[in-house]
């Protein structure tokens, strides 16, 4: 997805960062066994669900910052993260990396994203994310609010529909673990799916549409994903329309999961957690349950074929993005764009030193025109097809001009000197490892790999693949995006964007 101006660094750092994994990973057979229910519920943290604390004077009032409040001070355990991988033998695959953080990243994927729907359920991804954290067989609505509010997790945890997963997330304190996890598990076990809670669940369709409006940098996204696949696969809108409230129901929703949501197309991954701790207990989430059953879908391939789609908004500025069809995911060039992604780099108005104000971006669109606000180059890789171009935002009178540079900068990409490659893959490599210290983005790397291709390929093993880019690779992988049908994608105030016949003339290598 294209991000807001401000965000977009990160959001892009993360598209580059689902590397090809250089080599394949074994995972753990993990069995399911029969234990003894007191001596499982003995391991569970100390924990009160129905607790109610008193407020009690600050014992460390007057203790200053110097001295240590702790009796017994803990050695730390030094040891270098690494990925540990297993698979329970329903076929669920559990991926986890320790960096002996205090706070525990869960995500459970699933492989059942907006790009498997068809005609009859358009909007039900979204749906299934809305029902994320309702009533399950063991709790009600209510107390798992209440639960994940006890746990100070309620504002971190979350349920998303993308274009080739949905995703539950998670943040608790690490000792908390075994209490989150057959919740989270719950909701893709045994869901109620209240008649009431899915009626009260329907407002949100609408609220949903209404943040979309109001969120540029999302709209466009979904523009041009629509403009580059339309039709099909992953040019269906993660975002449920109002159309769709009328089979906004528990039946569809039920329906949906019954396909897809067998646990062979499922992925738990977990940052600052003990790969033993999670196995364990997921395991024992499923171990006495019968998951839903794997059944065979048709796996319809994403058709890239570019088009124009614009949408006049409630804005004096214009949001325009202009991409190419890219390499799927897992595949050796995806490391190529990654350093034409980065070549091209970004800008904005408000650019300081260190934010790349000597890419070709920055220079040749930035620098150019003080009435573009802010541009960024952009890669979104997916298991069988991707997204490469620019986004740009700038003043709606003067968008024309944005998008002839923004076209020859991109029709430039053919011809790169041996020292802009160097610079390129050194800052790109060093994007790659500074993910490393982003959570988040480490979870979502993980689930997005395990999920697609089955293997993962760290950060690491992706700047090995930047160090292999020849001169040659990077002209022959630029000919190769640019020889696609352009996807442009403008929202806001477009009265001048020009005609897609000549951004298309314009670009043409």
């Amino acid at each position: 997805m294209i991000r807001a101006p401000r965000a977009v660094a990160r959001a892009l750092r993360h598209a580059s960062t689902q590397a090809t994994a250089v080599s394949s990973v074994k995972f753990n057979p993990v069995k399911f066994q029969k234990e003894d229910v007191e001596k499982v519920m003995a391991e569970l943290p100390e924990f009160n669900f129905y607790e109610i604390k008193e407020g009690s004077p600050n014992p460390y009032k007057e203790v200053t910052l110097d001295r240590s409040i702790l009796l017994e001070t803990p050695k730390p355990v030094l040891s270098a993260p690494k990925a540990e991988f297993s698979q329970l033998e329903n076929g669920l695959k559990i991926v986890s990396i320790d960096k002996q953080g205090l706070t525990a990243r869960l995500g459970l994927f699933v492989n059942a994203g907006s790009r498997f729907e068809n005609s009859s359920n358009f909007g039900v991804s979204d749906m299934v994310s809305m029902m994320g954290y309702t009533s399950t067989a063991h709790l009600s609505h209510l107390r798992t609010v209440k639960t994940l509010e006890q746990l100070g997790s309620n504002a971190s945890s979350s349920c998303k529909a993308g274009r080739e997963e949905i995703a539950y997330n998670v943040d608790v304190l690490r000792e908390y673990v075994p209490l989150v996890i057959p919740l989270m598990v719950g909701n893709v076990l045994f869901p109620r799916l209240l008649p009431w809670e899915v009626k009260s669940a329907q407002k949100k369709v609408k609220e949903g549409k209404e943040a979309l409006l109001k969120d540029p940098a999302a709209m466009v996204s979904d523009l041009l994903h629509k403009a580059a696949f339309c039709n099909n696969t992953l040019g269906f809108s993660t975002t449920a329309s109002e159309r769709s409230i009328s089979y906004f129901t528990p039946e569809t929703v039920r329906s949906y999961m019954l396909d897809h949501f067998a646990p062979e197309r499922m992925v738990m991954v977990g940052v600052n957690v003990s790969h033993e701790e999670l196995t364990k207990w997921v395991s024992r989430s499923f171990a006495d349950y019968n998951a839903i059953p794997l059944k065979k879908r048709e796996e319809v391939k994403a058709v890239y074929t570019g088009g124009d789609v614009r949408v006049e908004g409630n804005t004096d500025l214009c949001h325009v993005a202009i991409g190419f069809e890219s390499v799927p995911f897992s595949q050796k060039e995806l490391a190529t764009v990654g350093v034409l992604k980065t070549i091209l780099g970004g800008g904005s108005a408000t650019s300081s030193i260190g934010s790349g104000l000597s890419s070709r971006l920055a220079t040749q669109v930035v620098k150019q025109n003080p009435y573009v606000e802010s541009v960024s180059a952009f890669n979104t890789s997916y298991s069988d097809s991707g997204i490469f171009g620019v986004y740009g935002v700038a003043q709606g009178n003067k968008a024309g001009e944005m998008c002839m540079s923004i076209a020859k900068s991109l029709k430039s990409l053919t011809s790169v000197s041996k020292d802009e490659l160097s610079k390129a893959k050194a800052m790109l490599k060093g994007q790659l490892l500074r993910s490393l210290d982003d959570d988040a983005a480490l979870l979502q790397d993980i689930g997005s790999q395990i999920m697609v291709s089955g293997t993962y390929g760290s950060p690491a093993d992706f700047a090995k693949l930047v160090d292999g880019v020849s001169e040659a690779e990077v002209a022959s992988v630029a000919k190769k995006l640019l020889s696609s049908r352009p996807s442009v994608a403008a929202y806001g105030n477009t009265c001048t964007v020009p005609h897609y016949a000549e951004m298309e003339a314009a670009m043409k290598a």
